[in-house]
């Protein structure tokens, strides 16, 4: 499907505001207007792995500035579920040059902001799991659709294409701390579930979907 981008860029509080599809503009605290130059702070580039599977979230992050204008200590104050955006916020504020011996890089102030990943055109009808479709398993409790909490011992997230005969395709793991043959054998798991989308609902359809394979206590 061919679906417009749509990335925004808010500090929170309404410390400043980045459009991430065309221009900047600063508002408030944020010293927005002591950058080097607009070049110099770029939009964050929207992973091309990241459109193709359609995924959607907020991350907001904290920065400082140094005495030479550069950003420093760029942190996730709160991820968007998804590491691969969360990487690509961190990755585009720390492009940032300001003006150095800035006041707010004296005082050691900490900036919020806050980037919003989404599509133009709206939320997309998204293949839906089809219940009971899911082999038995030892080791996993089932399919969690739509669920994009990050991986942990309860369960591993997954990001996937559904084909014409409603199986996942292309399975893609984000990033956690489990080892890679539990990840492996999820990713197995998922692909003996089902997924289908009901073609009387309204709305643009995608073959994209996510959702966590939840693991037995």
């Amino acid at each position: 499907m061919n679906k417009k981008l749509l990335s925004v860029a808010a500090v929170a509080g309404l410390l400043g505001v980045l459009n991430l599809m065309s221009h900047a503009e600063q508002r408030g605290q944020a010293p927005f207007k002591s950058l080097v130059s607009p070049i110099s702070c770029a939009q964050p580039q929207w992973p091309d792995e990241a459109r193709r599977y359609e995924i959607e979230g907020v991350t907001t992050i904290r920065f400082q500035i140094g005495e030479d204008g550069k950003v420093v200590r760029p942190e996730v104050s709160q991820g968007s579920g998804w590491k691969i955006l969360d990487d690509a916020a961190i990755s585009g504020i720390s492009r940032c040059v300001f003006q150095p011996h800035l006041d707010e890089a004296k005082s050691g102030a900490s900036f919020p902001m806050q980037f919003v990943w989404q599509f133009s055109d709206g939320p997309a009808v998204r293949p839906k799991l089809v219940a009971d479709s899911c082999q038995p398993s030892d080791r996993f409790d089932g399919f969690k659709e739509f669920d994009r909490r990050p991986s942990g011992g309860d369960g591993i997230l997954l990001r996937f294409l559904v084909n014409s005969d409603g199986a996942p395709i292309r399975v893609v793991a984000e990033p956690s701390g489990q080892a890679p043959d539990v990840v492996a054998q999820a990713a197995a798991y998922l692909q003996s579930c089902r997924f289908a989308i009901d073609p009387q609902l309204p709305g643009q359809h995608t073959d994209t979907a996510f959702g966590r394979v939840l693991l037995k206590p």
